[in-house]
């Protein structure tokens, strides 16, 4: 592939915000305020009719908001290791504190490790406690500044507009501590975000640039789906010419749907695409050919073994690697270099793996290669690069453990008796009890028994002591709880919290 000499252009992208938290706690209301007072240009409602995300501006910093936070394309895009949001608001009601949804939305954010501001909603209402939601908070391991941590938290009424502009300039305050320098004259990859068919308009898919910039006239590719951008829209379903990073645009004319979460990446013309569409294709074959036949080059004594393509700066380097590589293995794992060289990681490193199942691209003081990034990410191939050898030997020790096979293991956590059965249906009911060893947990399954049988199983909904939603109760002490069971449960029934541990 011929590619253009162009002279770099480094700026400032504009952050990525993704609005998460319960159902209720006013995440519509807050983006309905941002987008009739903040949206650029002036424009009011009607905005997502176009496109699931939109462009504010404060203080004449843009900031790009999607709309969909739960939607599929953020669990896709982490799968790879990636994120499509640079920032996350965790929207809390101050009459409510936090709910499941919340410590949900919570994981979810805290296992893709973007910053995250916390938004206390409806401080408006009367029924409104600001301190008891951030000792619920708390409690949850969220440690806002001013309570022992260096969270960020901004009071507000999404319904009035109080805080509004405080929580904007929050945003942009955390976006400057992040690296979001980026190169316009790039070729433009990011993530799609949704894809749908129109009977009209043919197949359009809302895409989010994370690099570079996008022209009309280039040829653009997410998996084996591709589209001459021809038509372009921006988040008010304008027709626009070229688009840079961090805006959100809809593409039409892709020839088979996207996929919520893939990648994209844009080519100069329709015959760069499809050769690397083809090549793909070629992987992705030997890749699943791999999966439904053992690799009869990785079994040796049934050892755990973990293939390794390898990419240094200097020999020098790879010796020490490989020296230290010699010290990990034992009678349980082994890990195996199936290709190494030194260089950047380069299309070519993608292409030894050969389909292998599990390998895993290591690079030490080199570059990757936007192809081979692209390539790897669309064959959910893991690279990483390191400058530090220690780093390095770590990752590879706890990718080994992810790959081991696991065997599950049920362990009693407690036992409790039933003292009080409050309400019954067909699904389920509201019980009070005493737990006489142990602990009760929230997380855990129950087992129920009876004159000292096995009868059936339930499932905790809600666990509370006085009047408190817990996570866990000890020993000798009364709780409530809903439980989900086919099985009815009677008083004098004994129960086990069961945790199940992986080892």
């Amino acid at each position: 592939m011929v590619k253009k000499t162009q002279k770099k252009q480094i700026t400032n992208r504009a952050p990525i915000v993704a609005i998460m938290g319960h159902i209720d706690h006013g995440k519509s209301t807050l983006l309905d305020y941002i987008r009739k007072e903040n949206t650029v240009n002036g424009e009011t409602g009607g905005i997502t009719q176009h496109i699931a995300a939109y462009e504010t501006e404060h203080k004449g910093k843009k900031i790009t908001f999607i709309d969909t936070p739960g939607h599929e394309a953020f669990a896709a895009a982490r799968s790879r290791g990636a994120n499509i949001a640079d920032i996350a608001i965790l929207v809390v009601a101050a009459d409510d504190g936090v709910s499941a949804q919340t410590i949900s939305a919570l994981k979810f954010i805290k296992n893709s490790g973007i910053p995250f501001i916390v938004a206390i909603n409806k401080i408006d209402k009367s029924n409104a406690d600001i301190e008891k939601t951030k000792n619920s908070l708390l409690k949850n391991e969220v440690y806002l500044e001013g309570m022992g941590g260096d969270i960020s938290y901004v009071e507000i009424s999404a319904l009035n507009g109080t805080g509004i502009n405080d929580l904007l300039e929050t945003i942009i305050l955390t976006s400057q501590l992040e690296n979001l320098d980026i190169d316009i004259s790039e070729k433009g990859s990011g993530f799609v975000l949704e894809s749908k068919l129109n009977s009209k308009k043919g197949i359009s898919s809302t895409l989010i640039i994370k690099k570079g910039s996008l022209e009309t006239g280039q040829y653009i590719v997410s998996g084996f789906s591709s589209s001459p951008i021809r038509i372009m829209e921006d988040f008010r379903g304008k027709k626009i010419k070229e688009a840079c990073a961090s805006m959100p645009v809809n593409i039409i004319g892709f020839d088979i749907l996207p996929q919520a979460g893939d990648t994209f990446a844009v080519f100069e013309n329709k015959k760069e695409a499809f050769t690397y569409i083809n090549e793909l294709k070629s992987l992705q074959n030997a890749k699943e050919v791999n999966e439904k036949i053992t690799d009869k080059r990785f079994i040796k004594n049934k050892k755990n073994v973990l293939p390794l393509v390898i990419k240094t700066d200097v020999m020098g380097s790879l010796d020490a690697i490989k020296y230290e590589l010699s010290k990990l293995d034992d009678e349980r794992t082994e890990y195996k270099i199936i290709y190494e060289g030194c260089g950047d990681i380069n299309e070519s490193a993608i292409k030894a793996i050969g389909g292998v199942a599990n390998a895993t691209i290591i690079g030490f003081h080199v570059n990757i290669e936007k192809n081979a990034q692209l390539l790897a990410d669309n064959l959910s191939i893991t690279i990483k690069n390191f400058d530090i050898i220690y780093n390095l030997i770590e990752f590879l020790e706890k990718r080994m453990k992810e790959l081991t096979p696991k065997e599950k293991f049920e362990e009693i956590a407690g036992e409790a008796k039933i003292l009080k059965v409050f309400s019954w249906s067909s699904r389920g009911g509201v019980l009070g009890g005493q737990v006489t060893s142990g602990e009760i947990k929230k997380k855990n399954f129950l087992k129920i028994f009876r004159r000292g049988e096995e009868i059936g199983k339930a499932n905790i909904k809600e666990l509370q002591t006085g009047k408190q939603d817990v996570e866990t109760v000890k020993e000798e002490n009364q709780f409530g709880l809903n439980v989900t069971s086919k099985l009815e449960i009677v008083e004098g029934d004994i129960i086990q919290s069961i945790e199940i541990i992986e080892r």
